[in-house]
């Protein structure tokens, strides 16, 4: 009886350190997005390959293109030009693994502009090796069709699954969507569909940015005027989402639009629309 309760005990301990919601830093403003080619960040990503670099993208209208800037002042390192996009309204910016190896960049073209406007495009760029001004071609483009209206949250995970969850009026509203790899390819619209709901409530449109830890075991949903972690059991994404959430240390921004995680998972960064936004970065607590 006495090793069961001692066992007993021990598993409690293991089960309570594994669902424990870490802890972060207040955030500490790192940089500054001074470049007048960035003027409404709506996305950001830690780059994969490069250590130094984030990228982020404009919202609706414009060229086509990714900036590369320095995670460390938020100065513009390099223009990607994408060759075979376009940009309706571009919302949401994610790295990760390419379904058949390496690393990729995903932009969505998924924001509705108040409801008038169904892109519903998701482009597949690799990673550039080097970081300097030049063209990227389009590796791969993904149609999608669905029930929802808009969307500014696109996500990868680990094993390169993609996740979309909607925006809307009343957050509670919004629903997590699953894209599989396989459906990468298709020439004819991939339908997708979700019963899951997102658990937090907020009182503006959300969400507007997430992104998926590296190591795939947290996940990082933005409102406007918070953050929201989550934690993942088993790679349950979707399940995961559907839970209640944790709000995380957030310094408020004028338009914040853009949340990621760094390459490690050590902390993440969030900045806003507008020129000179503040890039700010919220370590983990060791």
């Amino acid at each position: 009886m006495a090793d069961f309760s001692f066992l007993h005990v021990l598993s409690l301990i293991f089960l309570s350190t594994c669902s424990a919601v870490p802890h972060f830093h207040h955030g500490h403003q790192v940089g500054t997005i001074t470049s007048h080619s960035i003027l409404e960040a709506s996305g950001l990503a830690a780059s994969r390959i490069h250590s130094n670099v984030l990228y982020t993208h404009n919202d609706s209208g414009g060229s086509p293109k990714i900036f590369a800037i320095d995670k460390n002042s938020g100065q513009r390192l390099a223009t990607f030009y994408i060759e075979g996009a376009h940009s309706h309204d571009w919302e949401d910016i994610a790295a990760g693994p390419c379904p058949n190896g390496g690393h990729c960049i995903y932009v969505g073209d998924t924001g509705g502009n108040a409801g008038n406007y169904e892109a519903n495009y998701i482009y597949r760029v690799q990673e550039p090796s080097s970081i300097y001004d030049h063209n990227l071609r389009v590796d791969s483009i993904l149609h999608f069709k669905w029930d929802q209206r808009d969307c500014e949250t696109l996500m990868v995970a680990p094993d390169a699954e993609l996740y979309l969850v909607s925006k809307t009026s009343h957050s509670h509203d919004s629903k997590v969507f699953h894209v599989p790899k396989s459906a990468w390819g298709n020439s004819n619209p991939v339908y997708v569909s979700s019963n899951t709901h997102i658990a937090f409530y907020s009182q503006s449109p959300s969400p507007v940015g997430g992104d998926i830890s590296p190591d795939g075991n947290e996940i990082l949903l933005k409102t406007y005027g918070h953050v929201y972690y989550f934690s993942v059991q088993n790679h349950d994404y979707i399940g995961a989402l559907g839970t209640n959430p944790t709000a995380l240390p957030y310094t408020g921004e004028r338009q914040g639009e853009s949340v990621c995680w760094d390459a490690q998972g050590s902390g993440y960064y969030t900045t806003s629309e507008g020129a000179n936004s503040p890039l700010y970065y919220y370590a983990r607590y060791p």
